[in-house]
């Protein structure tokens, strides 16, 4: 019985990872649609800078870019779910610390160069 209850609350520890995830998306995706429907706005107003900033004048593509990234997010999470499920099921837990590394290096450089296009431009 105590076998049952501790793979119990594993599985409940592997839920609660990717609801984290989730949440991390939906954040992801709406803060992009924010920052790409507010760069539209500002062109639109004519209210984008102008001068040295022209990158600056249409930051929409940053927008789309978390969109797509939370949508990448949001792949990851459902695959390493189902994955983590079925080694819970086997008795086996495989740390995947190559897919976390590749994301999180993913991330870094993706929002590095995002700050670099914005503050350099």
């Amino acid at each position: 019985m105590a076998n049952d209850l501790a793979r119990g609350r594993t599985h409940l520890g592997n839920e609660r990872t990717h609801l984290a995830y989730l949440r991390t998306t939906v954040s992801l995706i709406g803060f992009g649609i924010t920052i790409n429907r507010f760069s539209t706005y500002l062109i639109q107003n004519d209210q984008a800078p102008k001068g040295s900033r022209l990158m600056l004048h249409d930051a929409s593509n940053a927008g789309i870019g978390m969109v797509l990234l939370g949508l990448a997010l949001l792949i990851w999470s459902l695959v390493r779910y189902r994955l983590v499920t079925r080694d819970i099921e086997r008795g086996v837990i495989a740390p995947r610390h190559r897919a976390t590394t590749v994301f999180t290096i993913g991330l870094l450089l993706l929002g590095g160069l995002t700050a670099l296009w914005l503050f350099t431009s």
